[in-house]
């Protein structure tokens, strides 16, 4: 039995007796893009919401709706791809945090799925402190490695992605179109570690790219991103096995850390430090 409430199960008075319960609410947030030519563009959100439901099962925390768009513009040159601009992003995120916080949000744990939502996340992120409200964002991806120190994702559309959607749903897995994937160069002496990385003579430096600037196929290296080291590993090797003990790890995993985050508090802002008794005009 679930320890968690879900909102939208919920009619508003269980809603009401569900905030009174707890301030702890869980907002699953990614995006619907292209995943290579063998997952589905779905990916990102749908782990989300997986690994929040099954947190909720380990935490009393309120799960709200996946938001399933994020920004990814740059995966637009391949057809499927639904993206916000930044800036739509981080108010939908507001908009969404202010009606949580009247009915008695007090804590949030964002459970992303999608790294370009990071910058949206982070401005939401700051609005919040200036309410006083403790906000943590989880990107999966770079805590795969709690369910095994081996499993250290290497890119987009890779293996450890696989082994998730084969735990959700191994029918959404095109297994004919799987297969390992080399970043493009940009000329001989110029690789590409990922997206907006490129590699010149031992130093990176940061570079405005497209999808298709990558790759041709969608499924794309991300060297240097989680510490993995082995850049070879072939999505065919995913199992549905896999899948389910980095989830149900990574929730076993927020659950613990849902337990110490319900003690953190904030004071107001401007109210310590050296700022701290200024006059304010």
């Amino acid at each position: 039995m679930s320890k968690g409430y879900f909102l939208e199960r919920m009619t508003w008075p269980q809603a009401r007796q569900a905030f009174e319960k707890t301030g702890i609410v869980v907002i699953p947030t990614g995006s619907n893009e292209q995943h290579g030519r063998h997952l589905p563009t779905g990916t990102d959100w749908m782990v989300a919401r997986e690994l929040a439901r099954r947190l909720a099962e380990r935490a009393e925390v309120i799960v709200t709706p996946v938001l399933p768009f994020g920004y990814a513009k740059y995966h637009t040159v391949f057809p499927g791809t639904l993206a916000l601009r930044e800036e739509t992003l981080k108010a939908a995120l507001i908009d969404l945090c202010d009606d949580l916080l009247k009915y008695g949000a007090t804590h949030f744990l964002f459970v992303n799925g999608h790294g370009g939502n990071h910058t949206a996340l982070r401005q939401c992120g700051e609005w919040l402190r200036q309410q006083q409200v403790p906000a943590v964002v989880a990107s999966w991806w770079t805590m795969a490695h709690v369910a095994n120190p081996e499993w250290k994702m290497i890119g987009h559309a890779d293996y450890v992605e696989t082994a998730a959607m084969l735990a959700i749903d191994p029918s959404l897995v095109d297994w004919a179109e799987a297969r390992n994937h080399k970043n493009l160069r940009l000329t001989d002496a110029l690789e590409l570690d990922n997206l907006g990385v490129v590699r010149f003579k031992g130093a990176t430096m940061q570079i405005n790219g497209v999808m298709t600037d990558v790759t041709e196929t969608g499924d794309m290296l991300e060297v240097g991103e989680s510490g993995a080291t082995d850049y070879d590993i072939e999505p065919t090797t995913a199992t549905a096995e896999m899948g389910n003990q980095i989830l149900d790890s990574l929730a076993d995993y927020l659950a613990e850390f849902i337990d110490e985050f319900r003690k953190v508090s904030f004071p107001a802002v401007g109210s310590v430090g050296p700022t701290a008794g200024l006059r304010r005009r």
